[in-house]
């Protein structure tokens, strides 16, 4: 074999034992320089005025309502408007310091929304939680861009199960290319350079169906109307909407007596084992959106979200103001085959049918020489 043919096994081993043994303080600060790239709303950032168009990535999902767009405008961290519009909910929020302006119409704001909007303009949030994540990531390189990768566990308090999620940057720009956490994520693509800063032109994520953001305005703020970011004028809601990210253990709290799990025949796959998936709860106890489950059988998916999306809970409040909130549901289920089924046994009985007849080394066959050229 030419030597040049064994360089590309050896050079993916390398690679792949190199960032096995990347320090983990590498791995953050390699996150955080990313971070600090592509995030517009930070201290330093240029005052700045946003729009982006949203539309189903793909178009089969063209009928799934998932249109709409984004406006901002910026003038610091503690100061900014922004508009959100989709067929189903439409809000203006005005920040200035403490004081929060908001006026919306429609009682739920759709996560798919809330994700993509936060997404434009903050690609990787840098909590604790997250950084710690990276460090104990599993790495690899793939195409000019390195994954960092981890499981995000959930528990119903007696089984558990976990949701792929990382983050992964492309080598040579040191920018996000894919991230995706608790609530969080996005595929970022063409970027451009703004005062300094890298901006994702296309966005894409809120879940499946995915939803595609293309910003179609990004431009230095100038001038604004008076009054256009006061935060104390009339009109606005005597109750601000807002989306917080609760653990399961905190959901079940909330959860409201259900009728026993019931769980359809399977013909293939594990009888038992466990599924989970993520749920967005509004502000009157109602799932209002499940997203892709994950399960040991993929077999029990659509009864699992009949069933997750029956469930009720007790309105969350925070302040004594009713929220959305954005968790996780894990269940456990167990089952049995249809009847007249073939069991594993009667199955075996079959194989080894199959191999006495079409192997000649099974059981006693006579002794005899093969000979085969390639």
């Amino acid at each position: 074999m030419p030597a040049k043919l064994l360089t590309l096994p050896l050079l993916s081993f390398l690679l792949l034992t190199s960032a096995a043994r990347s320090h983990p303080e590498d791995l953050v600060k390699r996150v955080k320089k990313a971070a600090e790239l592509s995030t517009l709303d930070q201290p330093g950032t240029s005052p700045f005025h946003l729009k982006a168009t949203l539309s189903p990535s793909s178009a089969r999902d063209k009928d799934s309502g998932r249109t709409g767009w984004v406006e901002i405008w910026w003038v610091s961290p503690s100061q900014w408007r922004r508009e959100v519009n989709c067929p189903d909910f439409h809000q203006i929020q005005i920040v200035d310091g403490r004081r929060v302006w908001q006026k919306n119409e429609g009682d739920y704001f759709p996560e798919w929304l809330r994700e993509i909007s936060e997404a434009l303009i903050h690609p990787i949030p840098l909590s604790s939680d997250v950084l710690e994540l990276v460090r104990t990531a599993d790495v690899r390189h793939l195409a000019g861009n390195t994954y960092l990768s981890w499981a995000l566990i959930s528990s119903n308090g007696e089984v558990s199960k976990g949701i792929g999620a990382g983050i992964s940057i492309t080598d040579n720009t040191g920018l996000p290319f894919t991230a995706s956490g608790f609530g969080w994520g996005g595929w970022f693509r063409d970027y451009k350079n703004f005062h300094g800063r890298k901006v994702a032109q296309t966005v894409s994520g809120g879940g499946d169906p995915e939803v595609t953001a293309k910003l179609t305005v990004l431009e230095d703020l100038g001038q604004i109307p008076a009054g256009f970011l006061d935060s104390t004028a009339s009109g606005d809601d005597s109750q601000t909407l807002q989306t917080v990210l609760l653990d399961e253990t905190a959901l079940r709290k909330n959860l409201l007596p259900t009728q026993p799990l019931t769980w359809p025949t399977l013909n293939d796959g594990p009888l038992e084992g466990v599924l989970t998936t993520d749920v967005s709860v509004d502000r009157s106890g109602r799932i209002r959106k499940i997203g892709v489950i994950v399960s040991d059988n993929p077999g029990v998916s659509d009864a699992a979200r009949t069933q997750i999306a029956a469930m009720r809970f007790k309105p969350f409040t925070e302040n004594g103001v009713p929220i959305q909130v954005f968790s996780r549901v894990t269940l456990s289920f167990k089952t049995t085959r249809p009847a007249g089924t073939e069991s594993f046994e009667s199955a075996r009985i079959w194989f080894e049918r199959g191999r006495h007849a079409g192997f000649p080394a099974a059981g006693a066959g006579a002794p005899y020489i093969l000979r085969a050229d390639f």
